[in-house]
């Protein structure tokens, strides 16, 4: 079905084991060992564009039953270690991608759009934190 799949489309959970990799060192585990992973996202599909803002949404391959402005968003995990962005990666910083959001993603890019230079600086440097580390 197209769309966001919910819990009655899933047969299986997915399992990731990320334990014996290196790049987890760093990554906190619960008391089973298991990698606790900062996902930083929703793992859901948006609209990505609206009538002010669509440079995300100008994507020429259809997807079955879903608009060509509905994306599923990636998580922001790694964010720091994956550019350049957006999902034909033609936007080189992070600064660029959060304005490129219309729709479902507008009311963040424009509180991001108004905050002072020093908050804007602020949430950079934090993102550029969420790194997958090699």
């Amino acid at each position: 079905m197209a769309g966001t799949l919910n819990v009655t489309q899933v047969k299986e959970p997915a399992v990731y084991d990320l334990s014996q990799r290196d790049r987890t060192k760093k990554l906190k585990r619960n008391d089973k060992g298991q990698v606790l992973v900062p996902l930083f996202g929703d793992l859901k599909r948006h609209t990505m564009t609206d009538n002010d803002i669509d440079q995300l949404g100008n994507e020429l391959i259809a997807q079955r039953f879903v608009d060509r402005n509905i994306f599923m968003t990636a998580e922001l995990w790694g964010v720091a270690s994956t550019p350049p962005y957006g999902h034909r990666n033609d936007i080189t910083t992070m600064d660029g991608v959060i304005r490129a959001h219309g729709g479902d993603g507008r009311k963040a890019c424009d509180a991001y759009v108004n905050a002072s230079d020093e908050d804007r600086s602020k949430i950079i440097a934090f993102l550029k934190t969420l790194e997958i580390e090699q």
